[in-house]
């Protein structure tokens, strides 16, 4: 059986609209440029569009020399975003309980955020004095992803949720990084240590999912009856951790992937027990 990667996409700003690649740099911490930048309140706490759906619809475009055009289907300016915007003021923020430093994003950033979301924001650069690392991989850093730098779903899953959901699920749904085919459905809860083109990636922990999944990546309108975690749960719910669908992992060297790169499996584990009650 082959297996490839079918999409690569990468989150410049946290929980801002996603961005698909053809290439992309893997860095120990995640692709390249990815969730780079966070959104805090102004006593630092991370903010994200499970709070904010408004978020998702904020889509990024890159220019030359690491600049970003930012826009936002409520706001009629965009916004240019490059390291000339940072303020070289560092302060501390707050991401799952755990706090790093961040550096402060000048007051014009900061007002457009926080004209889209209603409320006082600022925007927080993860930059060379910013350090973080995972909590089952601690020599494994990570920027400002929720927990682990990389994750990866399969197509084959999501035809699986599809069949038996009443929802029609996106892939967007799961924001997740790199998206492998030529699977069988949840093949991947099975792979310890894949490789795709220069770099191996080993599988951390299932990806638990939240009510982040139940928004229209297109509308930031949540979907009906809580799909997809209502159907997912009938059948993907690992007891006392939660519903899971993707897997975290980490790159355990650096180098360039490519959509179409051939996936291999290098090493296998047991895969979790789930009990299917669809």
């Amino acid at each position: 059986m082959t297996y490839s990667l079918s999409k690569l996409a990468i989150y410049p700003i946290k929980s801002i609209h996603g961005i698909t690649l053809q290439t992309s740099q893997v860095n120990e911490a995640g692709l390249l440029n990815d969730r780079r930048y966070m959104l805090v309140t102004p006593d630092g706490e991370c903010v994200t569009g499970r709070e904010f759906p408004k978020l998702t619809l904020i889509k990024a475009e890159q220019l030359e020399d690491g600049a970003w055009l930012l826009s936002h289907p409520t706001l009629v300016t965009e916004l240019t975003l490059s390291p000339k915007s940072l303020s070289g003021n560092y302060k501390n923020v707050v991401i799952w309980e755990e706090s790093v430093q961040g550096e402060v994003a000048l007051e014009e950033a900061n007002i457009w955020f926080s004209s889209i979301l209603a409320e006082p924001v600022e925007l927080v650069y993860f930059s060379d004095k910013s350090v973080r690392f995972t909590s089952r991989k601690p020599d494994s850093p990570v920027a400002f992803a929720d927990g682990y730098p990389f994750l990866l779903t399969t197509q084959a899953s999501l035809n699986e949720l599809n069949r038996t959901c009443p929802e029609d699920i996106k892939m967007a749904q799961f924001r997740p990084n790199l998206v492998i085919e030529g699977n069988k459905p949840f093949e991947e809860d099975s792979w310890k240590r894949i490789k795709i083109g220069e770099v191996e990636f080993e599988n951390v922990k299932p990806c638990i999912r939240c009510i982040f999944t139940t928004l229209n990546p297109e509308t930031a309108e949540r979907l009906k009856k809580g799909e997809p975690l209502k159907t997912l749960g009938k059948f993907r719910l690992l007891d006392k951790k939660g519903i899971t669908f993707g897997i975290n992992m980490i790159a355990l060297n650096t180098g360039i992937i490519n959509v179409d790169d051939k996936v291999e499996i290098l090493e296998y584990q047991e895969a979790d027990t789930y009990n299917d009650r669809r």
